[in-house]
């Protein structure tokens, strides 16, 4: 094990985990609304998707390396066929689309309320970032999550475990009522399931073109290990730390700002640069799926496309970011579902 394939190791595990500790994680939103509902069966449904993720994960890297990927839809029209990859083509680009939009609008939201700067400017900040970095391709990507994950790592082990201590650890709060009304599936485990399947898809649009880039092999599987155990234990702590708030947190747009910022003023301010990154690294992936796409099929330039697609994002990003969440992130898992089976049944 040296030097080389441990860097390239880390580099796998940091992306993978980087890519999908996107902003619905780091806002707790999306852990709430996929496990957090169910209970305490929630964090078994979490410790189902760690697993998962790492499984998949190393899957989809290898893929990559053997079809020498430049970008995700290799995989895809390998694993699924012409006709039913078009059709999830489509869909992905336009989930990418709306992630890389409810990125922005969060970046928007944060400075709003946070920084009482305009709403425009975080927009704007967030745009010019993100757009300078994936113009630079996946190496720009892969070093910036690098940097970000054990950033972002390290802010939620502190904020939750801040959140354990101050409310004396004991195993009441295993027990909340999972509010049925909330379910977005009607069983935890397919839950659990449709988490694992957008995250991934989206995931992809990274992993597929850094598999090919990634020629150890003990690399693209250890990193895809440690990548899901990373995922696992963050979602567990996040998710008990908003389970302990627990039935006012229903109704905040961003939990975990809402649980650092009534812990201290500090922690608020900490939790709001950390979410701040955790929608950079989540618009990074999608910028870079988005474009990578539009570029392949109209045959215009990689910069160009970047610019076509942040322009357009910029426009839609007046929405919202919890709205956007709610609506768009089950229908896009049942609709990547048939990825993940394929992926499986190629193997």
């Amino acid at each position: 094990m040296h030097g080389h394939s441990a860097l390239s190791t880390t580099r796998v595990a940091a992306t993978f985990a980087g890519t999908i500790i996107g902003a619905g994680f780091a806002s707790g939103q999306e852990l709430l609304q996929f496990f957090v509902v169910y209970g305490g069966i929630g964090l078994v449904g979490i410790a189902l998707a760690g697993g998962l993720f790492a499984w998949l994960g190393s899957l989809i890297l290898e893929l990559g390396y053997r079809l020498r990927a430049t970008s995700y839809h290799q995989l895809l029209y390998h694993l699924c066929g012409k006709k039913v990859a078009m059709f999830l083509d489509g869909i992905i680009v336009a989930f990418l689309f709306s992630v890389l939009t409810i990125m922005l609008a969060g970046a928007g939201t944060v400075f709003r309320d946070n920084f009482e700067l305009p709403f425009t400017a975080g927009i704007t900040a967030l745009a010019v970032v993100v757009t300078l970095i994936v113009l630079r391709g996946v190496s720009g990507i892969t070093t910036a999550n690098m940097i970000a994950t054990p950033i972002l790592a390290a802010a939620i082990i502190g904020i939750s475990a801040y959140s354990l201590a101050y409310h004396d650890f004991q195993t009441d709060f295993l027990n909340i009522p999972a509010s049925s009304a909330a379910y977005p599936t009607p069983h935890w485990i397919l839950s659990s399931l449709l988490y694992v399947s957008y995250n991934l898809v989206m995931a992809t649009t990274v992993l597929a073109p850094l598999g090919a880039a990634t020629p150890a092999k003990y690399s693209r599987q250890m990193g895809s290990i440690i990548g899901g155990a990373i995922l696992a234990t963050l979602a567990c702590l996040v998710s008990v730390a908003v389970m302990l708030h627990y039935p006012n947190i229903m109704n905040q747009e961003i939990p975990m700002l809402y649980i650092s910022s009534i812990q201290h003023c500090i922690n608020g301010n900490i939790y709001t640069a950390i979410f701040i990154i955790a929608m950079f690294t989540t618009a990074l992936a999608s910028l870079y799926g988005c474009a990578t796409k539009l570029a392949s099929a109209t045959g215009l330039k990689f910069s160009l496309s970047v610019f076509i697609v942040i322009t357009l994002s910029i426009a839609f990003s007046y929405i919202g970011f919890a709205t956007l969440i709610n609506i768009l992130f089950p229908i896009f898992g049942y609709a990547t579902l048939w990825f993940l089976v394929k992926l499986v049944v190629k193997k």
